[in-house]
């Protein structure tokens, strides 16, 4: 693919109980999670991201659910990266989550 990395996001949450990070707000994300983002800002130098799915992990960090700031995680871990979100048309209530708490712009399909 030329400079383009392909990826498979890291776990979301810790073993037994994969949603936990949906509920406890003082929560970190893994080692892993936090790795993978830093490895694609820092060491790959990623121009930009391209997600795919519809329940991406990263907008469903700990944080704020508006306003965020550098103290949320969303932020925390892309920064400024511009983030380009593939997401299904027919799923608009998660996509604003993904907008909001990712500064995400979406390309929809259905």
């Amino acid at each position: 693919f030329g400079n383009v990395f392909v990826g498979i996001q890291p776990a979301f949450g810790y073993e037994g109980d994969p949603m936990r990070l949906l509920f406890e707000k003082g929560f970190a994300p893994t080692h892993a999670f936090s790795a993978f983002y830093r490895w694609l800002r820092q060491d790959f130098g990623a121009g930009s991201v391209l997600h795919f799915g519809t329940h991406g992990a990263l907008e469903f960090m700990p944080g704020k659910q508006a306003g965020l700031s550098g103290a949320c995680w969303p932020d925390r871990m892309i920064g400024d990266l511009p983030n380009v979100y593939l997401y299904a048309s027919n799923n608009p209530s998660e996509g604003t989550i993904a907008k909001r708490r990712s500064a995400a712009t979406l390309i929809s399909y259905l």
